[in-house]
């Protein structure tokens, strides 16, 4: 009978590890497919991951932002104009948002090859030919957000940010754009 029991009690320690272990490397496994949809150019498969009214409001939100820095320390803050101009360029900002940060925006980014990783013929590319390999660094920021960075770790170069949907799934639901293209 003891041997029973302690048989149940390791049994149910290696099923409770293996759980936890999987639940670790669910968000690695979903940036695998991400990779994976990009590099076949399989829009629908990638649109699975994207979390789309998430990263449209968070998109949304840094533009605008952006802009408003951007008018205030052109114009100034007293310019009635200024405020007119933001509302207009706001709204403009909305629309275009929403088409590009869609299932149907990633459809033409992915068949225009503008996120394609086989684009080689970039100014930065290696002289011998060979393909430049993307480097990046991706790990918890919490318990339901996982962020990928490029290799150095510098927060102002952007990040994609990953948060929990149930208990293995993972979507990408933000983009920290890069302070030197939000500057512009």
């Amino acid at each position: 009978m003891k041997k029973i029991t302690i048989a149940a009690a390791l049994a149910a320690v290696a099923v409770a590890v293996a759980v936890a272990a999987s639940v670790y490397a669910s968000p690695y496994y979903t940036l695998h497919q991400i990779k994976t949809a990009l590099a076949e150019r399989n829009a629908k498969a990638l649109a699975a991951h994207v979390d789309f009214p998430a990263l449209r409001a968070s998109v949304k939100t840094q533009l605008e932002a952006s802009m408003a820095r951007s008018i205030e320390a052109t114009a100034g803050s007293g310019n009635p104009l200024a405020a007119l101009g933001q509302s207009i360029a706001s709204a403009m900002l909305g629309k275009m948002v929403d088409t590009m940060v869609s299932p149907a925006g990633v459809v033409a980014l992915v068949n225009k090859s503008a996120v394609s990783p086989q684009a080689s013929d970039t100014a930065d590319a290696p002289a011998d030919g060979a393909q430049k390999k993307a480097e990046y660094s991706a790990g918890y920021a919490g318990v339901n957000t996982f962020v990928v960075r490029a290799k150095d770790g510098n927060a102002q170069d952007g990040a994609l940010v990953l948060l929990r949907h149930g208990v293995w799934g993972w979507k990408l639901s933000s983009i920290e754009i890069a302070s030197a293209m939000a500057a512009r």
